[in-house]
């Protein structure tokens, strides 16, 4: 099948590329982030929909769209979406299947409009029911908040990264720290990433390991560093908790896109209150959600090491085997690529 992606983010959609490409597939995607450095591109020049006016998606720009690209893009079998999920709007006029590949929130850019985001809620559930849209997500977490809003079923198939192309070779006898949270690790056994100024994957992979006290239940990096093998370290759960309470500008700051936008807590649209996943001041909620966590799957994500504590954390660095952890990777990401490309083929099968 040949499929057609535009997008806001460069990893996403790359990783389903790789896997599309090596299944036999082809994907052409225009992107509109300002990261294609990343990949050594440009950003693509589009009309009516570009990086200034896509948060403010309506009816109108997805009439345009249509009228402006529907001989461009009438060839393909086919459309991907992958951040964000609101642009299967865009390929309604052209009634072809739209895979979604759902990640940090579904709703955005609708998060704070009540009538938008029961708009795109009625249209997801309409496309799905009719076989038009076939929805996934990289994370448990974007999984179980899609099926909490839309009451739609929701694959989880998560990201493999491989495109970095790297894989765990220490050179340093050191750690890297990632995370907003300001940390004085008091010592030179800890390098903090915002050091390292511009990097490129490898870089990465030099270090004994990455320590990740994360912004998000789901990040891409994660995804990038466990498939390179890497050994890393996340608080536990209940050490998350206690940072997330009293750090929460830093710790899991982008739970929800009201956190985010500075909107105040809760849903706007109507939902079951007892377990609303945008309450982020509800911590009795919010631990429940956050279980979800890519960081906390055992299923998809096992031999993570987790500390209780920064006392905690600094014995386990000192006290791990890390080649033990390395090997453990290697057989666990060899066994995740094959379920992933099952999942993945299952989905197109039946498209």
């Amino acid at each position: 099948m040949k499929f057609f992606n535009l997008d806001c983010h460069i990893s996403v959609i790359e990783d389903i590329k790789t896997v599309f490409t090596d299944l036999g597939h082809t994907v052409d995607s225009w992107s509109l982030s300002g990261h294609n450095w990343v990949l050594n591109r440009q950003a693509t020049k589009v009309d009516i929909v570009n990086e200034h006016t896509w948060t403010n998606l309506n009816q109108q720009m997805c009439d345009s769209f249509y009228e402006r690209y529907k001989n461009d893009l009438s060839n393909y079998d086919a459309f991907i979406c992958g951040h964000p999920p609101c642009f299967s709007l865009l390929y309604k006029k052209f009634n072809k299947p739209i895979i979604s590949q759902c990640t940090i929130r579904y709703e955005v850019p609708f998060s704070n409009d009540k009538n938008k985001w029961n708009m795109f809620n009625d249209y997801l559930r309409e496309s799905i029911d009719q076989n038009k849209l076939f929805v996934s997500a990289n994370s448990l977490y974007d999984k179980k908040y899609f099926e909490f809003f839309v009451n739609r079923s929701c694959t989880h198939i998560p990201s493999l990264c491989e495109y970095t192309k790297t894989d765990w070779a220490p050179e340093y006898n050191k750690f890297l720290y990632s995370g907003r949270l300001p940390i004085n690790f008091n010592n030179d056994f800890v390098i903090n990433k915002n050091s390292l100024g511009k990097y490129e994957w490898r870089d990465l992979t030099k270090f004994l390991g990455i320590i990740i006290i994360p912004y998000n239940c789901s990040l891409m990096s994660i995804f990038e560093h466990y498939t390179a093998n890497i050994p890393l370290f996340f608080p536990s759960k209940n050490f998350m908790m206690e940072l997330y309470k009293n750090y929460k500008q830093y710790v899991l700051s982008e739970l929800t896109w009201n956190q985010v936008y500075n909107l105040s807590e809760g849903s706007v649209i109507d939902c079951d209150q007892s377990n609303d996943p945008n309450k982020f001041n509800d911590f009795e909620i919010m631990s429940k959600w956050i279980d979800y966590s890519d960081f906390y799957n055992q299923e998809w994500f096992p031999h993570i090491t987790y500390f209780d504590s920064f006392d905690d954390l600094q014995s386990k660095l000192n006290s791990v085997d890390l080649k033990e952890i390395n090997n453990k990777l290697k057989i666990q990401n060899a066994i995740k690529k094959e379920k992933v490309y099952n999942l993945w083929n299952d989905k197109l099968n039946n498209i």
